[in-house]
């Protein structure tokens, strides 16, 4: 309170100083009636503190003035000057000034004021800089050039300013914006566009000051993606080259004044690049709109809740203000967790983890009962390749018998829509995996067009999802973390790739899309995931990525494909046709539907066989469903991929 005082009382003197300097300006030095001057300029100054109080400019910190607050001062001043001047015109009519005087008063106060509180910071962050210089003296700085000049940047640049201890040199800062070239942030050159970079390494190493980190600084919000600001991917690829580690800035929160809690001594830690940053193609546009429309205000349920997609479906969705949710996971473990998460996410909207089997149809017709779902997100799924093909009977329990359960219950609780997630791998099936969701799609596909049925069932396919469990990145982390090998069945394996909140966030549109379209009813929705990538690719790239030099520091091994494994994945089978939509994310393929009453029967002959566990006659079966299912776990081999491409 003491300070709070002290600073009301130091502003009043400040307002009085502009009052006086006024004058003296005004009459060019010629000054008669002091008494009366003075008398005005404390009236001035108590008007001054008045409006400091209201706006709270004696509550800031001087050291640490913002821009926001000197929008404060100017505020306080503005008004002071405007109702000092109004009460003068009624109550005090016999001095009147031009409004050039009322100007220049306003100039004054708010050159004083507003100089006094950045001269306090100025000096305090110079005393401050001095002092931490002299500690840090001696000790290594890394040189970083950074990528993105946005506020994260301009942030990152004062704060390694003002703080020597974070142990770090920028050299530059490399931008697209044409008009910031040959610019300074805070003494840092802007050097040039991302596409330029190798001709900028080479120039900073002939001045003696090569970077050893390219900093990435602008994050997408709704990816967690860096921009990459066009720099070639096969750029970064030769990073290694340069001498430089790819990294990107933590969250902006870390940039807190001096960091003086850190374990480091104030030091930031820069992260280190996701594989999925280096994608190497632009993250798709979303229609938010339509997607809000589909999910808010809904009661949603989620199945396969727990799992890598089925989780981020629920916390994408969550945040589109469902009615309620309902999500639905056998595994208790996932589901713990997944409350965890939702708990701090649900804001007001009720929501429920109910254990529950997908085979179980008494399970799920209850959970439906209680519930009355508008909208059914089906995720669940057994999703391993060779493990899968070991366990065939299993997979036809969950993939077969689990969708056609929750698709039947749709259909008989009145829901609106259900969406089935699939997979690539269901075309053109060489896997018992694919062979089940390409009988899944083809249930929900018989279900979109029968005759009286009011439930829309929309089926989604995509592609791998980058760092969902079982994928690859994973796998090549817990390997890195042992120093290698990293394992690759074949050098020319090839498949698609997305970001998982890519992933789901298309799927919501997709269905959005199906739901806008009638004339897609019993099509396949198939997202753009643009040109494969060669998995031994990614293992090189997430080598670079650890600042380690493939096949030196670390290894990549070949093993071979396993049972079941595809060469090359597609999007589209042999019988399908391709159809463009109006959203630019979105394929549609157009394929023979199967009759619906065969494949009820041959669906329920599959699953009493399954039942039973004999798993070659469920393969058998398989292969007397699924068109182009052979039920040889080779099919997808080199020689054979190849073999029927060319006949494609």
């Amino acid at each position: 309170m003491k300070g709070k005082i002290l600073k009301i009382s130091f502003d009043f003197m400040l307002a009085t100083l502009s009052t006086l300097m006024t004058f003296f300006l005004y009459f060019h030095g010629h000054l008669d009636n002091y008494d009366e001057i003075l008398q005005q300029s404390l009236l001035f100054a108590g008007f001054y503190a008045a409006f400091s109080i209201f706006f709270g400019t004696h509550r800031t910190v001087w050291r640490y003035t913002s821009s926001e607050d000197l929008l404060d001062i100017l505020r306080a001043a503005s008004l002071t000057v405007f109702t000092f001047g109004v009460w003068q015109h009624f109550y005090v009519p016999e001095i009147v000034f031009k409004p050039t005087f009322a100007i220049t008063q306003a100039m004054c106060l708010l050159g004083i004021v507003a100089g006094q509180r950045l001269a306090h910071r100025f000096i305090h962050e110079g005393l401050r800089a001095r002092r931490e210089k002299a500690n840090a003296s001696g000790s290594p700085r890394s040189r970083i050039l950074l990528v993105g000049a946005g506020s994260t940047a301009d942030k990152f640049i004062r704060a390694a300013n003002a703080n020597p201890h974070y142990g770090y040199e920028i050299v530059g800062v490399v931008n697209n914006d044409r008009t910031l070239f040959a610019d300074r942030m805070h003494g840092v050159p802007i050097l040039g566009k991302g596409k330029h970079l190798e001709t900028i390494l080479n120039d900073l190493r002939r001045e003696a000051r090569a970077p050893q980190r390219l900093v990435f600084t602008e994050i997408d919000p709704a990816t967690g993606s860096a921009d990459l600001m066009d720099i070639p991917v096969a750029m970064l690829e030769r990073a290694e080259e340069f001498g430089l580690r790819l990294s990107r800035l933590p969250d902006i929160t870390s940039f807190r004044e001096g960091l003086e809690q850190s374990d480091d001594g104030g030091r930031l830690n820069l992260k280190p690049i996701a594989i999925e940053d280096l994608l190497g193609r632009p993250q798709a546009q979303l229609d938010m709109q339509a997607i809000r429309s589909l999910i808010a205000g809904k009661r949603v349920v989620v199945t396969g809740a727990g799992g890598s997609i089925g989780s981020e479906l629920s916390r994408q969705i969550i945040a589109l203000k469902p009615a309620a949710m309902v999500l639905l996971d056998f595994s208790e473990y996932n589901l713990y967790e997944l409350d965890l998460t939702m708990a701090d996410l649900a804001d007001g909207v009720p929501y429920r983890c109910a254990l529950c089997n997908v085979r179980v149809e008494e399970q799920v017709r209850k959970v439906f009962a209680d519930f009355k779902p508008e909208i059914v997100f089906h995720a669940a799924a057994l999703k391993h390749v060779p493990l899968v093909e070991l366990n065939a009977s299993e997979g036809v329990l969950t993939n077969v018998s689990g969708t056609r359960i929750v698709a039947e219950a749709c259909r008989d609780y009145h829901v609106a829509t259900m969406v089935q997630i699939s997979t690539d791998k269901a075309v053109n099936p060489c896997n018992v995996m694919g062979a089940t969701k390409r009988l899944g799609e083809a249930m929900a596909q018989a279900m979109d067009l029968e005759a009286g049925n009011g439930t829309r069932f929309v089926t989604v396919r995509f592609g791998n999802v980058l760092g969902s469990s079982g994928s690859v990145v994973p796998l090549f982390r817990k390997q890195l973390e042992k120093g290698g090998p990293l394992t690759v069945t074949h050098p020319d394996i090839c498949r698609y790739f997305m970001t998982i909140r890519e992933a789901v966030s298309l799927v919501l549109q997709a269905s959005s899309h199906a739901l806008s379209h009638p004339e897609y009813r019993g099509q396949i929705l198939v997202l753009d995931m643009g040109a494969p990538v060669k998995i031994a690719d990614v293992a090189r790239q997430m080598i670079r990525l650890a600042n380690l030099r493939p096949d030196i520091d670390v290894k990549i091994e070949y093993i071979g494909l396993r049972p079941g494994e595809k060469m090359y994945e597609e999007l589209f089978d042999d019988g399908e046709e391709q159809v463009r939509t109006d959203s630019p994310s979105i394929l549609a393929a157009r394929s023979k539907i199967m009759d619906a009453d065969l494949l009820r029967r041959s669906v329920a002959n599959l699953e009493d066989t399954a039942r039973k566990g004999d798993d070659s006659a469920v393969i058998r079966l398989l292969t007397t469903i699924v068109p182009g299912y052979t039920g040889d776990p080779t099919d997808g081999h080199p020689e054979k991929a190849d073999l029927r491409r060319k006949k494609a």
